[in-house]
């Protein structure tokens, strides 16, 4: 069996305007389809912080990122969405946390990028 989610594009909910993750609270699919571990999957995602970027102006936005980084615990995940490659960001911590984070591209554009890093310990 498979399914179209008419809201998806790559890997992002256009309707709900977050990662997509079949089956979650306020997708399409949700009560109409049992998913294998949904329980599972729903207690992975609170240990990812999710901070959107586009609506803030461009001068709080690495002061923003680096607060909520710094509150993270080991294990923990930053998602952040941006509008545009937030590769400035990558640089600065390969700089300030070399091999203390796991910098990982979830959708690259071409209008919003969205990028989880995982908090090593």
């Amino acid at each position: 069996m498979s399914w179209v989610c008419p809201h998806q594009t790559n890997d992002f909910c256009q309707r709900l305007d977050k990662v997509c993750k079949p089956g979650m609270k306020g997708c399409v699919l949700d009560k109409r389809l049992k998913f294998i571990e949904f329980g599972k999957e729903e207690a992975m995602a609170e240990d990812i912080h999710s901070l959107d970027l586009r609506p803030m102006p461009p001068f709080q936005r690495h002061e923003k990122i680096f607060q909520l980084w710094d509150s993270l615990k080991s294990g923990q995940a930053l998602r952040i969405i941006n509008d545009h490659d937030p590769k400035p960001l990558w640089y600065q911590f390969e700089v300030e946390y070399k091999d203390k984070y796991l910098w990982e591209y979830e959708q690259k554009g071409p209008k919003d990028w969205i990028v989880k890093i995982n908090k090593r310990g």
